[in-house]
């Protein structure tokens, strides 16, 4: 598709209907904040590093995201006041930037930035016992040297703050914590840490000073500890004989209860220590080896009880002396913070690295962490199946494969599943074999899993020879679908599934003329990103961690260096693209140490020269990912630190594509036919479903008012085959695609009168027909909640991009409301799980049949404009009935359906004609000799009666809509010929049907000239005569 010409923006409201929707999975990622609500035992807090801010009001059951409206993604100290559990404070920054403090007075409901906004990294925050405006904020800041760092303090809620506690230029304040028995006494620890994973010490980042290399003992530091007896308006160092080094971690330091401060713990890189006086001497505390603290929670009520986050839960019930593995599990749940209610010791919050639990008996039994979608993920990878899968590794979980869409209505913990591999790394789906997936093993081995035995084998191991880094990049060749490529300092290839590797490179990561590999890189150099051209076999691009950009067009035979010139010391390829569109096109990104600028190349030679084309993207958030779309030129998607950016002119400008997506740091996005599928570390994995809008942007000629986009094919596939109970609304899922045929439209502004959309067939016959007005509400009652119902179909019709999805439905069949037991029912029993899916299940239903695989006209018309389009529907590529077979099924449908009409509007004429009878009854009990009369009409009631409703061996029209409403749904139940046994069933109903329909013409020809006639001798109006319908044929 052409390039036209744009401005440096487009209007964001061309696309702005578009919206990501999130695949899962439900499987937590690591937490690093939290709160215990202290008046209500069902309300805690969690912070992600970056997910935001989660909240539960069951204890765990479920959790919500409270955070996002701020649009930071991470935070690194959350604390309720305990005089007033709504008002919150929350401190940003810990996998990446913050934006310092921000306060909430209703529970997380709204938030406001308070400051602070300069220190980027927060660890800790302790909240006044007695009021809420005096806070005390633990600054970690910046790795590189800055004032913005220590202990901070308000009194004011946050207008003005004061430092409290300086150091140095370097070292930060991770840990505050108050004596739960004298808050005004509060201790705090300082020295140089990162703000990410549990602010460990860290040396701070020095342009003129190498970084250690991987295996170099940590950097040490002398212990600063600061006490405060005044709740933090003044400080004092504390002497610290004894210990070696600084108490490390958010929850470094615990008080225990009861000692009014004089008792306090720390946990250092070599254990836990103890001390008597207040801090001012110490001895270590246990010589359990396994007790090596990433926290040190003391008990709030209980002296004697500690807490010890490590790879397990540990406590002690001694004072620290002794202690138990309490929680956790093989291969470690790591947990990393803990919170105690300090009113309720058996309340327990902790942060794992695998999600928030919540314990209610002291942590006997938790909740689950299988409800909070907060993985962070890599990089992702998607097959060529139908639904199609995507493949992630999962930081502190392992791997997943999600299908963008589920057979059940919503995709849930049924759909997903483990593919082998280790926690980072690439996957690598089989093109050949769907169950057949490579994945990152652990010690940087690669792994191949078959799933239909579940087996994981080892098919490569780097030895001494290799070299690779943790995200070693793999994939497979778009043009040999049975080579497989994996980067080290080499680009391997198999062609055997990796029984035998070759090396089709010298190694990439040296280039003669170049300076050795940069000091402060702490990887060694490896291949970090390649890319194979989809348009050219043997082109390949590769890049390395050392700022390096290596090409092949021979497939490994020869290799030209075609490094950007000028990039700054330290520089890491991170991901690399070849042009979807022309093979000497490349896009690249790369991250500088400490550096939150992003750098985004493009070389559209070869290499011989690359430009940054950066102009647009936020300046405080390097990029991670740039590709470009495979269907139209030129237009670029970007993933940076802090959210997703499109450009529709190569990189030359780009524009927000945020939507509605969170916040979160965007990993890896795959361009996946009309789909983009986004990994973010912090909040799970998305789908932005059918960019086809996007693509079709400045294409149109002239300035229409109106303008119907043309739609991507649309799969006849059936939304929820889900046949059981329906699982409880609390168990998590993960909304399908849009259910059908997405159709994009777009108005210059909003028109006066109704939009309508109408659907045809190749024949010209209407399908479907749907407007901007809603339909009026239900009025039958129903026997399930209303949170189950979908909301009607109804067309938008706002400025810019709209978007509606057509179910592939055929108008609904006529229905009475007969229930399970045969009985017709004053209201609607939901007796199947039909699309029971919340907020998703069709309020009337039966739903009408599938339209055929086939060409569709739609047709959109408002204010006067029309606009046509064609809309192709493909078959379910899985379904193995054949084009004729479902021709017949739609087809015995079509005359099921004409039946249903038939014996519903009939059933409402005779209840109508019954209704005058009942009336009529009861005027003649009122009259002098009328007793005859009234006994001929109630005869001919109960004829009527028989007509409509009928009995189980003389089936009326009542009766009959309902026995062919059963064979209506058996017969769609599933994409297959009619069986005969089925067929043979309508044959009986169709039966019973001409029967009723023949005595009805009976009851025209003689019963009601009779009972007329009784009627006139007392000279009353006669009854009328409703016409019989025709008998339909209810087969082909």
């Amino acid at each position: 598709m052409p390039l036209p010409a744009f401005a440096d923006q487009i209007d964001p409201s061309a696309f702005a209907a578009l919206r990501w929707r999130l695949i899962g999975p439900f499987r937590a990622g690591r937490v690093s904040a939290g709160a215990v609500d202290p008046a209500d035992p069902n309300t805690y807090y969690f912070g992600a590093p970056g997910g935001g801010v989660w909240k539960t009001t069951n204890a765990g059951q479920t959790w919500a995201p409270i955070f996002d409206g701020t649009r930071i993604a991470s935070v690194g100290a959350l604390a309720v006041a305990p005089s007033n559990p709504r008002i919150i404070y929350v401190g940003t920054g810990e996998e990446t930037r913050g934006d310092g403090v921000y306060r909430s007075t209703d529970g997380g409901a709204t938030w406001t930035n308070v400051g602070l906004r300069d220190t980027h990294f927060i660890g800790s925050i302790v909240i006044s016992a007695d009021n809420p405006d005096v806070v005390l904020v633990g600054a970690i800041g910046d790795r590189t040297p800055g004032p913005d760092r220590g202990v901070f303090r308000t009194t004011d809620g946050g207008n003005t703050w004061a430092r409290m506690v300086f150091v140095d230029d370097r070292a930060g304040c991770p840990s505050i914590v108050a004596a739960p028995d004298a808050p005004r006494v509060v201790f705090a620890s300082l020295y140089p840490a990162a703000g990410a994973r549990g602010a460990a010490l860290v040396a701070a980042f020095d342009p003129a000073r190498p970084a250690p290399a991987p295996g170099d003992r940590p950097p040490s530091r002398a212990p600063a500890i600061f006490k405060s007896v005044d709740g933090g308006a003044t400080w004092a160092p504390l002497a610290a004989k004894g210990l070696p080094s600084p108490p490390v971690g958010r929850q470094g330091l615990g008080v225990v209860a009861k000692s009014g401060g004089r008792i306090v713990l720390a946990g250092l890189r070599d254990g836990l220590y103890r001390s008597e006086d207040g801090g001012e001497t110490w001895t270590r505390a246990t010589d359990d080896p396994r007790i090596i603290p990433v926290g040190v929670v003391t008990d709030p009520g209980m002296p004697d009880v500690v807490y010890i986050a490590q790879t397990s839960l540990y406590r002690s019930k001694d004072g620290g002396r002794t202690f138990d593995a309490l929680a956790g599990a093989p291969s470690g749940d790591d947990f990393q913070l803990l919170w105690i209610d300090a009113h309720n010791s058996r309340r327990l919050l902790a942060g794992v690295d695998q999600g928030a639990i919540v314990s209610v008996d002291g942590g006997v039994t938790w909740s689950s962490w299988y409800n909070q979608p907060t993985g962070q993920f890599y990089h992702a990878a998607t097959d060529n199946r139908f639904p199609y899968h995507v493949f992630a590794a999962q930081q502190d979980s392992g791997t997943v494969a999600v299908p963008n869409r589920s057979d059940y209505g919503a995709i849930n913990f049924r759909d997903w599943y483990s593919p082998g591999g280790f926690e980072f790394g690439y996957l690598a789906p089989d093109p050949q074999d769907a169950d057949i997936v490579f994945a990152g093993g652990w010690y940087r081995t690669v792994v191949r899993f078959d799933r239909r035995t579940g087996q994981i084998v080892t098919v490569f191991v780097p030895g001494t020879k290799y070299r690779s880094v943790n995200n070693a990049p793999m994939a497979f060749s778009p043009h040999a679908p049975r080579t497989l490529y994996y980067g080290t300092q080499y680009m391997m290839k198999t062609a055997d599934a990796g029984v035998t590797w070759q090396e089709i490179n010298p190694d990439l990561t040296e280039v003669a003329g170049r300076p050795p590999t940069s000091t402060r890189s702490p990887q060694v150099p490896a291949i970090t990103t390649f890319s194979l051209s989809p348009l050219k076999a043997g082109l390949i691009w590769a890049a390395t961690n050392n700022g390096i950009v290596q090409m092949t067009a021979d497939d490994g035979a020869t290799w030209k260096n075609v490094s950007p010139s000028g990039l700054p010391p330290g520089a890491a390829f991170e991901i690399i693209d070849a042009g979807r569109h022309d093979p000497a096109t490349a896009f690249a990104t790369l991250i500088v140490p400490q550096d939150v600028h992003p750098h985004v190349y493009r070389t559209r030679d070869g290499g011989v020269t690359w430009q940054p084309i950066v102009e647009g993207l936020p300046d405080t958030a390097f990029a991670r990912v740039v590709r470009e779309d495979p269907v139209r030129k030129g237009l670029l998607y970007c993933g940076t630190e802090s959210g997703v950016h499109v450009s529709f002119d190569a990189g030359d400008h780009w524009q927000s594509l945020q939507l509605n997506l969170p916040a979160s740091s965007m990993r890896d996005i795959v361009v996946h036919e009309d789909d983009l599928v986004l990994a973010t570390y912090g909040r799970a994995l998305w789908i932005l479903d059918d960019v086809t809008p996007l693509r079709q942007i400045g294409t149109e000629t002239g300035t229409a008012d109106l303008r119907l986009l043309k739609p991507a094919p649309a799969i006849r596939a059936r939304w929820d085959v889900y046949g059981d109970t329906p699982l409880p609304i609390e168990t998590p899922t993960a909304p399908n695609p849009p259910e059908g045929a997405i159709i994009d439209y777009s108005l210059t502004s909003i028109p006066d009168g109704d939009v309508m959309l109408t659907i045809s067939d190749a024949r010209g016959k209407i399908v479907r027909t749907f407007t901007s007005v809603a339909p009026p509400e239900a009025k039958r009652l129903a026997n399930v909640p209303s949170y189950w119902f979908a909301p009607p179909a109804v067309l938008t019709k706002n400025r810019g991009l709209n978007r509606f999805a057509w179910n592939l439905r055929y108008p609904n069949p006529k229905i009475l409301p007969f229930g399970y037991f045969g009985g017709l029912l004053p209201y609607v029993e939901y007796t199947l799980a039909e699309h029971a899916v919340p907020g998703h299940t069709p309020r009337d239903q039966p739903e009408g049949p599938l339209a055929l695989a086939g060409d569709y006209t739609i047709e959109l018309s408002a204010g006067g404009r029309r606009d046509r389009q064609t809309l192709t529907v493909r078959p379910d590529p899985r379904v193995v009935a054949s084009p004729a077979d479902l021709i017949s099924q739609f087809e015995w449908a079509s005359r099921l359906i004409e039946a249903l009409a038939v014996t519903y509007d009939g059933y409402a004429g005779l209840k109508e004609l019954r209704a005058t009878i009942a009336a009529r009854v009861k005027a003649l009990a009122d009259t002098r000799d009328a007793k005859d009369v009234a006994s001929t009409v109630e005869a001919f009631d109960k004829r009527v009666e028989a007509i409509q409703i009928g009995t189980a061996a003389v089936p009326g029209l009542g009766l009959v809509n309902r026995d062919i409403a059963r064979l209506y749904q058996m017969l769609l139940s599933g994409d297959a010929r009619p069986a005969e046994r089925l067929q043979a069933s309508v044959g009986d109903s169709c039966q019973a049907l001409r029967t009723a329909l023949d005595s009805w013409r009976r009851l025209n020809a003689t019963d009601l000239p009779a009972v007329n006639a009784a009627l006139a001798r007392l000279s009353l109006p006669p009854f009328g005569e409703i016409t019989v319908p025709t008998t339909p044929s209810c087969a082909p």
